[in-house]
């Protein structure tokens, strides 16, 4: 069933784009995870707790030693910071505490008013632990790479989005190893050209420390949540094929992204509760100034300048500790993208640029201007729409104060060049493409019911004059 490519052919292009966007729109949100350290504690979800808890004490000591606690590796975090960088449900957060907290790995108080939990990595103690765990010679804690190496190993990148949509941190553990399989299987061209390719089950288990249930369950989920597909050779020795759904991660992908990183307290600005105790009956509401419709132009030098709503908060793309650090992980020459590299070549492609969605702010002579832009021969080959949509979520952000069309003209650019990182282009063709749902779902005939039907209507009285007689109503 799995037709391999020779080796002289080039593979797909479509597939090596989409997987480019997909590993795009995953961006900084990973998390390192060492099969030593699930070995050591007997739990992946302890291994990715504590994976991520030695990044922020090495962020800590080094950045910020300054402050109470710094230089002794201390930090705080919240139950829903570690579910979102991490992935693990709080059960699974106290659970993963318990165990590195037995171990002595984990140092835990309570300090402020109110009192908030901060953590540390006891980082001898992890070093001790392992070294008698492997019956190596002890060797003190060391943020070199040789040291690290010798502790740790090689880590492997969990991406935590697969874990949102799934639902599951193991889940999205597992299928951390499928994409980084099928990267390197489109770079090798062993992928069938409908996106199937080989998986084995058992090199999971040895990778991650997986025990045959977990593996299912985690199997299961990622097919539930439509992200991979499965199916079996017809042979007799046969081999377990998967594929990727590569089209609709990343708009999946950048929709959990806007439910963690939003603002999600402004956004929803209407009180449930009242605010003034002495009037509880008053009904507090959202405050008119949220509501910024102008019918009027807002610039009168400009009369013809199309007016649109302002969107009292908008999406972000902050991220907090992990993602901020320059520290991507333990092992500096690990990169994000420690895969095999596939080459991008141009396609021939014939596009209606009137047909293309472009920010509706635009003046007419603006409009002609970007249209002018993006039709030159050398920005042919590109993908106009998402770059459009990435120019549009930087200017709503508000990254671009001054030349706008010289930024559109940088981003074309890159993107011939194979270098542009998707940053919000992702989120703003979800966002789009979900008010088309929401529209389609509205200008739906509602169904009319058969109480307007005269005949309905008189066998109706008729019922209930016999009824009234039954009864012996007058």
């Amino acid at each position: 069933m799995l037709k391999q490519r020779k080796h002289n052919n080039l593979p797909n292009l479509e597939m090596t784009r989409a997987a480019t966007d997909l590993l795009n729109a995953l961006g900084k949100y990973y998390v390192a995870y060492y099969r030593i350290l699930a070995d050591l504690t007997g739990s992946p979800k302890a291994a990715l707790f504590l994976g991520h808890a030695m990044v922020m004490t090495r962020v800590v000591m080094e950045k910020q030693s300054h402050r109470k606690g710094g230089s002794e590796g201390w930090f705080y975090k919240t139950a829903s910071d570690w579910t979102k960088i991490t992935g693990l449900t709080v059960r699974e957060i106290e659970s993963a505490r318990s165990i590195l907290v037995t171990e002595g790995i984990l140092n835990e108080r309570r300090q402020g008013m109110p009192a908030k939990l901060w953590f540390r990595v006891d980082l001898d103690r992890l070093a001790y632990r392992l070294c008698e765990f492997t019956n190596t010679e002890y060797r003190t804690w060391s943020w070199e790479d040789r040291v690290l190496k010798a502790l740790l190993g090689k880590p492997i990148l969990f991406y935590v989005p697969f874990a949102w949509i799934a639902d599951s941190a193991l889940a999205g553990l597992y299928m951390s190893t499928l994409f980084a399989r099928l990267l390197r299987a489109i770079s090798q061209n062993n992928i069938d050209d409908d996106g199937w390719f080989s998986s084995t089950v058992h090199q999971s288990t040895e990778q991650l420390n997986f025990g045959r249930h977990a593996l299912m369950n985690a199997r299961e989920k990622l097919i539930k949540a439509n992200i991979i597909e499965e199916v079996r050779e017809k042979r007799a020795k046969s081999r377990l094929l998967t594929r990727v759904n590569l089209t609709d991660l990343p708009q999946l992908i950048a929709l959990e992204a806007s439910k963690y990183n939003s603002m999600s307290k402004n956004d929803n600005q209407e009180c449930r509760k009242t605010t003034i105790y002495s009037s509880p009956k008053r009904e507090t509401t959202v405050h008119q100034n949220a509501k910024q419709q102008f019918t009027e132009p807002q610039n009168n030098s400009s009369p013809k300048r199309e007016s649109s709503f302002a969107v009292s908060s908008t999406l972000i793309t902050r991220t907090e500790d992990l993602l901020n650090t320059p520290y991507q992980h333990q092992h500096s020459e690990t990169s994000n993208h420690d895969y095999d590299t596939v080459n991008l070549n141009a396609l021939e492609v014939e596009v209606d640029f009137r047909n293309l969605i472009y920010p509706d702010n635009l003046l007419p002579a603006e409009r002609t201007e970007v249209i002018k832009l993006i039709s030159m021969k050398q920005f042919r080959n590109c993908r106009h729409q998402l770059v459009l949509d990435e120019w549009y979520g930087q200017l709503m952000k508000g990254n671009v104060k001054f030349n706008q069309i010289g930024y559109l003209r940088v981003l074309m650019k890159k993107e011939c060049d194979g270098t542009l990182l998707v940053e919000l282009g992702h989120q703003v063709q979800a966002k789009r493409l979900q008010r088309q749902q929401q529209l389609a779902e509205r200008s739906k005939p509602k169904p009319q019911s058969n109480t307007s039907n005269p005949e309905t209507k008189a066998l109706q009285h008729q019922k209930f004059l016999e009824l009234r007689e039954k009864l012996g109503w007058k």
